[in-house]
C-alpha cells in the first residue's frame, strides 16, 4: 500500500512538469504574437504617414511647384534623411520637377505635362517607410496633380 503512494506522487510530480512544460511554451508563444502585432501595427502606422505625407506633398506641389532640377536622381538613402528635406506634421518629403513631356502614363496622348517626383518619409522612426510617386500636372495647371507612379522604397533602396 505504501508502494503505491509513492508511485502516486511520483505520476503526479511527472504530470504538473509536463503542464508547467506546456504552460511555458503557450506562454512563450503569446509573447512571440503580441511582438509581431505590435510591429506589424508600427509598420502600418508609419505607411499610414508616408502615405499622408504624400498628401501634403502634393498640396505643397499646387501651392508652390519647385523649379526644373538638374540632377534628378532620387534621394540617396531615404530612410536616413540626408539632404534637404521639408517637415510636415506626418513625415518629412522632396518635391523634384523633372521636367516636361508629353509621353506621361494614364494621360492623353500629346498633352504636355510637367511630372514632379515625391519622396515622402514617414516620421515612425522604429519602421520607417518611404514612398516615392511621381505626379503629372497639366501645362495649363486647371486639373489637380494626376499621381502616375507610385512606388516604396525598401531600406537597401
Amino acid at each position: 500500500m505504501k508502494r503505491q503512494r509513492g508511485m502516486v506522487l511520483l505520476l503526479a510530480l511527472v504530470f504538473s512538469l509536463l503542464l508547467g512544460l506546456l504552460t511555458a511554451s503557450a506562454l512563450r508563444d503569446a509573447l512571440v504574437e503580441a511582438r509581431m502585432v505590435g510591429y506589424l501595427r508600427e509598420g502600418l502606422q508609419a505607411l499610414d504617414q508616408a502615405e499622408a505625407t504624400l498628401l501634403v506633398a502634393e498640396a505643397e506641389l499646387q501651392r508652390a511647384p519647385p523649379g526644373l532640377c538638374q540632377a534628378c536622381l532620387p534621394p540617396p538613402r531615404a530612410h536616413d534623411l540626408l539632404g534637404q528635406w521639408q517637415a510636415s506634421q506626418s513625415g518629412y518629403f522632396q518635391v523634384q520637377n523633372l521636367g516636361q513631356t508629353t509621353l506621361a502614363a494614364h494621360r492623353p496622348g500629346d498633352e504636355p505635362v510637367t511630372l514632379y517626383r515625391v519622396t515622402a518619409v514617414s516620421r515612425q522612426l522604429a519602421a520607417r517607410h518611404v514612398l516615392e510617386a511621381v505626379y503629372a500636372v497639366p501645362a495649363a495647371q486647371t486639373q489637380a496633380p494626376q499621381r502616375i507612379l507610385w512606388r516604396q522604397r525598401l531600406k537597401g533602396d
